[in-house]
């Protein structure tokens, strides 16, 4: 255990939409079930990751929350003991972001991780290393960009007045967000998350990275 943490209150965010309307860019490749499969495993994997991470550094961070429309992702949310924020009135990744967000403020959580549910390969020291660059830079946000210059991990201290804008280029759009209130940007150089599952490309990409995984579905 690192000593030089003092007990905080970190909450862990993942946004999930419905399982049947993920992976549309793939459906040239894959079929519906076949897409669905793909969906859960990923997903289990990160909350497997995060939950060993926690038993390991029960001082960096308190809590998962899934913050999701669909039953089934709260049933596997469920089976790992996590938090579900069940919300069907979502409207899009940064609607659901900003429930997240409230939520973590409203229970005085003082920080909180963004996590997409489809990172190919999460490493436990990858996300160990931004709560540790986080905790270091109170008042700065942390970010990781994704290969295509998505987010694919933000750190920020809580309350924050921060517009989220997940999509497209949000690895820029959020450097933009942070400059006009006047929070410093950090950003994390953790390989193992930068590669999201969206794309033909980025499907080769797990396959070769996690075979088995891919045997699976």
């Amino acid at each position: 255990m690192n000593l030089k943490y003092q007990k905080s209150k970190t909450s862990i965010l993942i946004p999930m939409r419905s399982i049947n309307e993920g992976k549309t860019r793939l459906s040239n490749l894959l079929s519906p079930d076949k897409r669905k499969k793909l969906i859960k495993l990923l997903f289990t994997q990160l909350l497997k990751k995060l939950k060993t991470l926690k038993d390991q550094c029960p001082l960096i961070y308190s809590d998962i929350l899934v913050i999701t429309p669909c039953e089934e992702v709260e049933k596997i949310s469920r089976d790992f003991h996590v938090r579900v924020l069940k919300e069907q009135n979502l409207n899009g990744l940064n609607s659901a972001v900003n429930k997240g967000i409230c939520w973590s403020s409203e229970k005085l959580y003082d920080s909180s991780l963004i996590l997409p549910g489809d990172i190919i390969d999460p490493e436990t020291e990858d996300i160990k290393k931004i709560l540790d660059m986080g905790r270091k830079s109170r008042n700065s946000m942390v970010i990781c960009p994704s290969t295509d210059f998505g987010t694919n991990a933000l750190y920020l201290s809580l309350p924050t007045r921060l517009n989220f804008k997940f999509g497209p280029n949000s690895f820029f759009e959020h450097q933009k967000e942070a400059k006009k209130i006047s929070i410093r940007s950090i950003i994390a150089p953790v390989d193992s998350l930068k590669d999201d599952l969206d794309t033909g490309k980025d499907l080769e990409k797990f396959k070769t990275r996690q075979p088995k995984f891919f045997q699976s579905i």
